[in-house]
């Protein structure tokens, strides 16, 4: 599996491709505020969950979650840590 984080102005999108499917979750924040919420979530192990605007990131067992709107997506710490240092565009 691998899982990508692209900007689209204002908002960003988190791309997932295995074997078989592919999927795009779009996002209504920008790329870099995403970014830095998901690095304070990383960088304090007791919180649990962050509002940024509509977007809620939350805590799980194996990784974090994006909420927004009706859907959410799973973000394991595996892949995680790519996502988050990887420098702007």
């Amino acid at each position: 599996m691998q899982i990508t984080l692209a900007a689209d102005g204002d908002t960003c999108t988190l791309h997932q491709k295995t074997v078989s499917s592919s999927t795009a979750f779009s996002i209504p924040i920008d790329k870099p505020a995403l970014q830095s919420a998901l690095r304070e979530m990383l960088l304090n192990p007791e919180q649990r969950e962050v509002m940024i605007e509509a977007v809620m990131i939350d805590r799980s067992r194996e990784g974090l979650r994006v909420h927004a709107g009706n859907g959410r997506f799973e973000l394991p710490y595996r892949l995680l840590f790519a996502i988050v240092l990887e420098v702007a565009e």
